[in-house]
């Protein structure tokens, strides 16, 4: 029964058939990224340094949203598992929870790709923020429904652990709302906001070893 709920709402589901879902929509939603660098027709191919060039300097959106979205991907993935391992039993809610975000996760390279091809317009910028605020949310309410009352974890988990696993998981929708909230102003650049992210992370780690409460 340890990966199975016991109550009236059994699943019959087992925790690693979730990861292995979760392991395949992320590692499927990465390498789909890629896609989104589109080149143009082979008739309108120029066999030559000068168009090679151009068009490696044209694609630049789409290689930085490129780049942007896979390390972000990964980052989440690793955060999941990071949810997941204290996971003992689940239940429906937890399930759904997961598969929502999941749906955001498999939406991710179309919303790159739709950012990346209109560079020039904050719209695109707000599909590719909101999809990962989506995204980071799912994650964030799936881990408080998890340890709430020690609901789905296992015994005797720390508290400091709970609170370090919430904060670090509200990094990136955070990061999503200021460049949303950037994009509303007509800033078409605002998806650098996500450069801020290691400085953050370093910040959270610098303040939760000065505080002598964090282990309590």
């Amino acid at each position: 029964m340890s990966e199975e709920i016991a109550s009236s709402e059994v699943m019959h589901l087992t925790k690693s058939r979730l990861e292995g879902l979760s392991d395949g929509i992320f590692a499927f939603a990465m390498t789909l990224l890629v896609i989104g660098l589109d080149l143009p027709e082979k008739s309108a191919i120029i066999p030559s340094w000068d168009f090679a060039l151009h068009l490696l300097v044209s694609l630049y959106s789409g290689f930085f949203h490129y780049v942007l979205a896979f390390l972000i991907l990964g980052a989440f993935w690793l955060s999941h598992h990071i949810e997941v391992h204290p996971v003992r039993s689940l239940d429906r809610v937890y399930v759904w929870l997961n598969l929502a975000t999941l749906m955001f996760v498999a939406l991710l390279p179309f919303s790159t790709s739709f950012s990346g091809d209109f560079p020039g317009v904050s719209l695109g910028a707000i599909v590719f923020e909101f999809n990962l605020l989506a995204i980071g949310m799912g994650m964030y309410f799936q881990w408080i429904y998890a340890t709430g009352r020690g609901r789905l974890v296992e015994p005797g988990l720390e508290n400091r652990f709970i609170r370090h696993v919430a904060t670090r998981t509200l990094v990136v929708p955070g990061i999503s709302l200021l460049g949303i909230l950037i994009a509303l102003t007509g800033n078409t650049y605002s998806t650098i906001v996500y450069l801020l992210i290691p400085f953050i992370e370093y910040a959270i780690t610098y303040f939760e070893e000065r505080d002598p409460k964090s282990g309590a």
